[in-house]
């Protein structure tokens, strides 16, 4: 029966590569066939793509709201957003552990968070970067 779950959330997941025009990193999908069975505990109380698609919509919404220019292109992924008020998304341009980036409400640009597995692994003590 598992694996049955597993083939229909990674049919879900292609359908979503295909639907959107794009190739999500092994990495990510990884962490959406885990969200399938259980959210991570960290995690919980922040919405995620898995069952949220809407996600990048409220973050044009927020960047409109805060009146700050939407830096987000169309390879920019919207994966997670907390309370309405902040999202982490990555850039799909076919890198395998693409950075994470991190924008909250009035902050006016994003920070560069860390790549996406340190970012899966760690969350929620992960650091801005400072370059």
């Amino acid at each position: 029966m598992e694996n049955k779950n597993k083939n229909a959330t990674q049919q879900c997941i292609s359908e979503i590569e295909k639907k959107l025009n794009l190739t999500f990193p092994a990495i990510y999908k990884e962490f959406y066939l885990e969200c399938q069975k259980s959210i991570p505990k960290s995690m919980i109380g922040t919405d995620l793509y898995h069952d949220k698609k809407e996600l990048k919509e409220w973050a044009l919404e927020l960047l409109e709201e805060d009146n700050t220019e939407n830096f987000l292109t169309d390879k920019d992924f919207v994966f997670m957003m907390h309370q309405g008020y902040m999202f982490w998304y990555f850039k799909l341009d076919g890198t395998e552990n693409p950075i994470v980036y991190f924008y909250r409400e009035m902050s006016l640009k994003p920070d560069r968070l860390t790549d996406l597995k340190t970012f899966l692994t760690e969350y929620p003590n992960v650091k801005v970067k400072t370059e």
